[in-house]
């Protein structure tokens, strides 16, 4: 499958090398104007619209281009809220790591000392090889129909943790527990039903009271089958049989859960990341473990975090990728930059992407 969020055939892909400039000395003004390119550069390449807000020692920008919805004509709001896909990692990530802080978990525990029984081999995969994609499971969205149809059911269909466990496991295992980085979103459900059992509360529940809502990140929820963004958002699009746009917003966010079902806002996803990088979200050593990468293909991954490097060094962050909208959110710990798009097309997934990286190396590599 190749235009679902989660699918590691698209979501890394876009990770192959681009041309970009090397390191240069620009202003501010000379920036934020390179940022706009990009998205205007994301519209050209067939996306209704994109929206980008940067963080950076010259303060913050919220920049759009193209429309939010194709029907109405209305501008891509560079405030709105959207479906910010396997970003949501980050943030099971960092919920299992503050559980780990507080001495409820342990990092290198084979899941079985938590949850007997949930998944195959589960004495031999640990907490850390389920959040950095070394635990061999499966990945059970590989099993999802990627036609437009396919999409269309998925949007209207309910799955529950357990059936997502059940669809990753009944595949054949990618490797040994701690074998090669494969990515896996069921390895991420698992997480889910883990710090569920912990915290002895809902998912959503657990991430908004620890994370939301002391942290100020009022636009950050998850939600678990609601279609409906709620707010302002731009509406999302995939391509139907014709290849023409097909609004695909209202969307059953059960298929993705703990793995990439999180709506966001830029401003919301640069302040955590902020966070997160200076240390405030749980115990510096575990951030250090959190920036243990191991290698992917273009990237390294770590505790739910990805290591990119771009031609100037290393940002860190994620990308996310769901029907209908498509985001890259890195940073590094003075600069900060959350760009999107709201169409996932087969026919441009690799040009609306390397717009997406032209908007990286825009805030990223200038002195």
């Amino acid at each position: 499958m190749k235009r679902l969020v989660f699918a590691p055939l698209v979501l890394f892909a876009a990770l192959l090398p681009v041309s970009a400039p090397t390191p240069v000395q620009a202003t501010p003004a000379t920036r934020r104007t390179a940022i706009q390119a990009a998205l205007n550069q994301i519209v050209a390449a067939g996306a209704p619209g994109a929206l980008a807000e940067a963080s950076d020692e010259d303060g913050r920008w919220a920049g759009a281009s193209g429309v939010g919805d194709l029907r109405t004509r209305t501008p891509m709001p560079a405030t709105g809220r959207w479906r910010i896909g396997s970003v949501t990692k980050t943030f099971t990530a960092t919920l299992i790591l503050q559980l780990i802080g507080e001495r409820k978990l342990g990092l290198d525990e084979p899941i079985d000392r938590y949850l007997p029984g949930l998944l195959p081999r589960g004495g031999q995969i640990t907490v850390r090889m389920l959040l950095d994609h070394t635990s061999g499971l499966a990945d059970y969205s590989a099993s999802f129909d990627d036609t437009p149809e396919g999409f269309r059911r998925l949007a209207r269909t309910t799955y529950t943790p357990r059936q997502l466990i059940d669809l990753g496991t009944s595949m054949p295992p990618t490797s040994r527990p701690g074998g090669p980085w494969h990515y896996s979103n069921t390895g991420y459900i698992a997480l889910g039903l883990l710090a569920e059992k912990i915290t002895g509360q809902p998912l959503g529940y657990a991430l908004r009271r620890r994370i939301s809502i002391p942290h100020r990140l009022s636009d950050t929820w998850l939600p678990i089958t609601n279609p409906a963004i709620g707010g302002t958002h731009p509406r999302g699009y995939t391509t139907d049989e014709r290849g023409h746009p097909e609004d695909i917003t209202r969307f059953n966010p059960s298929n993705a859960w703990a793995a990439g079902a999180i709506v966001s806002t830029a401003a919301d996803l640069n302040r955590f990341f902020t966070l997160l990088l200076q240390g405030r979200l749980f115990p510096v050593s575990l951030l250090n473990q959190m920036q243990r990468t191991v290698p992917g293909p273009g990237l390294d991954y770590g505790l739910g975090l990805v290591k990119l490097t771009l031609p100037c060094g290393a940002v860190w962050g994620h990308m996310g990728h769901i029907p209908g909208y498509v985001t890259y959110s890195f940073h590094t710990r003075q600069r900060h930059l959350t760009v999107t798009a709201n169409a996932l097309h087969a026919t441009n997934d690799q040009a609306v992407d390397a717009g997406l990286r032209q908007a990286l190396n825009a805030e990223f590599c200038t002195t």
